[in-house]
C-alpha cells in the first residue's frame, strides 16, 4: 500500500487506498471515488494544472456508442531520451453531492506534470505519496454518466509567436525536451503555424546566424458575469450534473473557460444515448456550437491553419459514412479505432495513443484498451 501522508479525511482515504492495478505492466489504475470532491483542500486545488480522436455511432442492436483514443506522449521526469510512459486512472464517481454517478478515465501523470514523477508503476510501487490523487475527478480526460451523457476532450494547436533572439544564445536556452527546429534554408523564418512547436521551442537557421524563441498565449474567454473554469473542471461538472447533450450544451454556456498553461487550447465532444453529438470550441471571445460524429485535433468551427495531415479525421468520416443508418459491427469498429490509434513506431505518428474506451452509453459500460493494445480489454459498468 503505497503512503497518503497529506490526507486526513476518511473517505478520502478510503478513495486512495482503493486505488488498485488493473493491467499487468502498471499503465492502467481503477479508483472508487466516493468522497465530496466539491470539497478539496486549498493545498490540492493550488496545485492542479492540468492528441486524440473520438467518434459516436451505433451498434447492430441499435446500442449508442462513444468510442475514444486517448494519445498523448509523456515520459519519466519529463526527459525524452527515456520511453514514453502514461498512468491513468478508471475513477468509479460516487459523489454524494454530484446528481449523477460517473465513469470515468483520468491521466494522472498530470497531477505533477512539472516534474514528470507519475509514471508506469508509480501508483503501487510501495513509496510513492499518492494524496494528490484525490485530484483524479478533476483530470478525467473522458467520461460517461448514469444517464448516458458522454464527454471527452481533444487538444488543439495553438499558434507561435517566434521572437528573434542573439544567435550565440541560443544553445543556452534549448531545452531538449522540447519541440525544436533546425531551419534549413536560406533566408527560412519559423512559421506561426509551425506543426508541434510549443511554448518555449527554439527554431535556429544557422546559415543565416539567427534563432528564434517561441511564445503561446494563454487561451480563454473573458466574458462578463461568468465564472472562469478550465476545461476539464468542465467536463467534470456537466458528467455529475447533465443528462443530455442539450443540457450539457447550455451548462457550457454558463462558463468562461481557461487553458491550463500557455498554448493549451482544447475542444470537447459531447454525445447522449439518444445518439446528439456536438463538439464545443471557444473562438474569439464564444463557445461555439457543431453538430458532427466524429472530432479529432483540429477546430471544426472554423478554419484551422494547422489543419489534419495525419488521417484520422478522414479515416473516421469515411468509417462513419459507410455504416450509417445500418450500425457498425463490432469488429469493424475495432479496426475503425485501430486505423487511428497513434503508434510512433511506425515514423509518422507523434503522439501515443494511452488507452482506447468504448463506452454503450444505452448500456452504461464501458471497455477500456491500454497503450494502444487491442487485444487485451477490461470491462466496468455503471
Amino acid at each position: 500500500m503505497n503512503p497518503h501522508a497529506f490526507i486526513k479525511d476518511p473517505e478520502q482515504i478510503r478513495t486512495i487506498e482503493s486505488i488498485k492495478r488493473v493491467d499487468d505492466e502498471g499503465y492502467l489504475y481503477h479508483m472508487d471515488c466516493t468522497f465530496d470532491y466539491y470539497d478539496i483542500p486549498e493545498q490540492f486545488m493550488a496545485m492542479f494544472n492540468p492528441g486524440c480522436s473520438a467518434f459516436i455511432t451505433r451498434n447492430l442492436e441499435g446500442d449508442t456508442l462513444y468510442c475514444r483514443n486517448y494519445d498523448y506522449s509523456h515520459y519519466p521526469y519529463n526527459q525524452k531520451k527515456n520511453l514514453r510512459t502514461g498512468v491513468n486512472v478508471i475513477v468509479e464517481g460516487h459523489n454524494p453531492n454530484a446528481k449523477y454517478r460517473t465513469l470515468n478515465v483520468s491521466d494522472a501523470f498530470w497531477l505533477d506534470y512539472q516534474n514528470g514523477t507519475l509514471y508506469k508503476g508509480v501508483p503501487d510501487d510501495g513509496k510513492t505519496d499518492l494524496s494528490t490523487f484525490i485530484m483524479c475527478p478533476y483530470i478525467c480526460m473522458d467520461g460517461m454518466n448514469e444517464k448516458g451523457l458522454a464527454v471527452s476532450i481533444l487538444a488543439l494547436s495553438v499558434e507561435c509567436d517566434w521572437q528573434e533572439i542573439p544567435f550565440e544564445s541560443y544553445k543556452e536556452i534549448l531545452n531538449e525536451n522540447k519541440n525544436n527546429f533546425f531551419l534549413e534554408e536560406a533566408g527560412e523564418v519559423p512559421s506561426p503555424y509551425q506543426k508541434r512547436a510549443g511554448h518555449g521551442s527554439v527554431a535556429v537557421n544557422e546559415k543565416d546566424g539567427k534563432a528564434w524563441i517561441a511564445s503561446q498565449r494563454l487561451i480563454r474567454t473573458n466574458k462578463e458575469g461568468k465564472q472562469t473554469v478550465p476545461h476539464t473542471v468542465l467536463m467534470r461538472n456537466m458528467l455529475d450534473r447533465c443528462a443530455t447533450t442539450e443540457e450539457a450544451v447550455a451548462f457550457a454556456g454558463m462558463f468562461n473557460i481557461m487553458g491550463s498553461m500557455p498554448g493549451a487550447d482544447y475542444h470537447i465532444f459531447v454525445a447522449d444515448a439518444g445518439g446528439d453529438s456536438r463538439v464545443l470550441e471557444w473562438v474569439d471571445d464564444d463557445m461555439t456550437v457543431t453538430a458532427i460524429d466524429h472530432v479529432t485535433n483540429h477546430y471544426v468551427s472554423k478554419h484551422d491553419p494547422f489543419g489534419d495531415e495525419c488521417g484520422r479525421d478522414e479515416c473516421l468520416k469515411a468509417g462513419l459514412f459507410r455504416t450509417a443508418g445500418a450500425g457498425m459491427r463490432e469488429d469493424f469498429l475495432m479496426n475503425l479505432l485501430g486505423l487511428v490509434i497513434q503508434d510512433p513506431t511506425n515514423g509518422t505518428d507523434f503522439g501515443k495513443t494511452q488507452y482506447t474506451c468504448v463506452y454503450n452509453l444505452t448500456k452504461g459500460t464501458l471497455r477500456i484498451f491500454s497503450f494502444g493494445d487491442l487485444s487485451k480489454s477490461w470491462d466496468y459498468s455503471l
